[in-house]
């Protein structure tokens, strides 16, 4: 869990109330934290305690943290020149914000600047009142109407051979909402009215 230039500006202003500023120019070594363990929650309101294995002297202070492992942002001093025991009796405040992971600790030793941090852990709070960050996502799906109109026409046109010829058209219009082009398809067809003329011719006969 390493902190963001942009985190350690912020790290350093809550942690005003520590005598010793963090060492970010070393890596965190020593005094390994052992509890909370990976993705534990530890109950919001509750008497918990903080494991770590003691490997420096002095007074040491504990610091929460919150926020994803590349970015954590120091949010509380829990623990301020703690003598390095190995162990502390932490309640977490009820307006901690529930969460599955993102939570961390960071153990500094007084005098030196060395740390070390925890690895990321939740907090169980189900009295909390406050807002969340998770948030949901709506899906909405848009339906789409199509209408279909067929409007027939007919008209008359006369023939080169004197047979009156019909034509007959056929428009279709499809609308689509949420669309603003509407397609027509026309269709005509023509039918020709095919008059026979039978002619019968009588021959008399004188």
């Amino acid at each position: 869990m390493r902190l963001s230039i942009a985190s350690v500006v912020s790290c350093l202003a809550a942690l005003a109330m520590a005598a010793t500023k963090p060492d970010y120019t070393q890596d965190p070594t020593g005094n390994a934290i052992l509890k909370p363990g990976l993705n534990e929650l530890v109950p919001a309101g509750k008497p918990y305690t903080v494991e770590w294995d003691p490997t420096t002297t002095g007074p040491v202070s504990l610091v929460l943290l919150r926020g994803p492992s590349t970015n954590v942002v120091p949010i509380e001093t829990l623990a301020d020149s703690i003598p390095n025991s190995g162990s502390f009796s932490w309640t977490p405040s009820t307006s901690l914000e529930p969460d599955t992971t993102h939570y961390g600790l960071m153990l500094v030793v007084e005098g030196t600047g060395q740390y070390q941090y925890s690895t990321q852990f939740g907090i169980s709070n189900p009295d909390y009142t406050g807002s969340t960050s998770n948030s949901s996502s709506t899906a909405t799906s848009a339906t789409e109407t199509k209408s279909s109109s067929a409007t027939e026409s007919s008209s008359s046109k006369p023939s080169t051979t004197g047979t009156p010829e019909t034509t007959t058209t056929t428009t279709t219009t499809t609308a689509t909402s949420g669309s603003a082009s509407a397609d027509t398809t026309t269709a005509t067809t023509e039918t020709s009215a095919t008059t026979l003329v039978t002619q019968t011719f009588a021959v008399m006969a004188f």
